[in-house]
């Protein structure tokens, strides 16, 4: 799995001297090795970057010798799909309520995103077709909508809306707070009245901006889902 902060873009591969006898030669490539320097490439330079050309070099090796582990970038997307998915808390669904299990997936996919945004252009291009253990998680997600009762018709556009939220959440958080403050001269007094005011309620609830936009956002969606859709079949 990939660790968070700083090593997650750690990828130089390691080298291993043995005794001094023949030539150094880097580590071995297996898919967590590929999957980690994926995962880095697309974080420092976009999924467009990607290629595998470009993550041969990342890793040090020829193009035959990634091709000799992964027969294509569609199954490296794949792979750095299926990392992402290990990384959200799905622990909740089927131990706790239906919401309190969606919120603790949101945050920790949110936070996961946080420290990673070029990663949300991958997972809406990426089928969840291609990826088995994505498709357990929201197996167990969507298992957790039919047991608390919702229509099946209504579990894949509420998951889709919340993810979708969550992706935009994700992007906003790299922006500065007090965003709405309006120019000076702009003639925007109600504009900076309210602005003010939410400056202040920051202040009172100790919460960082970004954090409480996200949190009222969440309460109103899941709130609004199941009043549209909640309630038994």
């Amino acid at each position: 799995m990939v660790e968070e902060g700083a090593d997650a873009a750690n990828t130089d591969p390691p080298v291993f001297n043995y005794g001094g006898r023949g030539r150094p030669r880097v580590a071995r490539l297996d898919r967590e090795r590929i999957t980690r320097a994926a995962l880095a490439l697309i974080q420092s330079d976009g999924l467009q970057r990607l290629t595998m050309r470009s993550l041969a070099e990342r890793l040090g090796v020829s193009p035959g010798a990634l091709y000799h582990h992964a027969d294509s970038r569609s199954t490296v997307l794949a792979w750095v799909q299926e990392e992402i998915s290990g990384h959200l808390n799905v622990a909740g669904f089927g131990a706790m309520s239906l919401r309190d299990a969606l919120a603790q997936w949101a945050w920790s996919y949110l936070r996961f995103l946080r420290a990673r945004p070029r990663l949300v252009d991958l997972i809406v291009a990426v089928p969840v077709s291609q990826t088995a253990d994505t498709s357990r998680m929201y197996q167990r997600i969507v298992s957790a909508f039919r047991a608390a009762g919702w229509y099946d018709r209504s579990i894949i556009p509420s998951l889709s809306a919340l993810e979708t939220f969550i992706f935009g959440a994700a992007l906003d958080s790299a922006g500065p707070e007090n965003i709405y403050e309006p120019e000076p001269n702009a003639g925007a007094p109600a504009l900076g009245d309210t602005q003010a005011a939410f400056a202040a309620l920051v202040q009172e609830t100790g919460e960082h901006e970004h954090d409480l936009v996200f949190q009222l956002g969440l309460d109103a969606m899941l709130t609004g889902l199941q009043m549209r859709w909640g309630g038994g079949r």
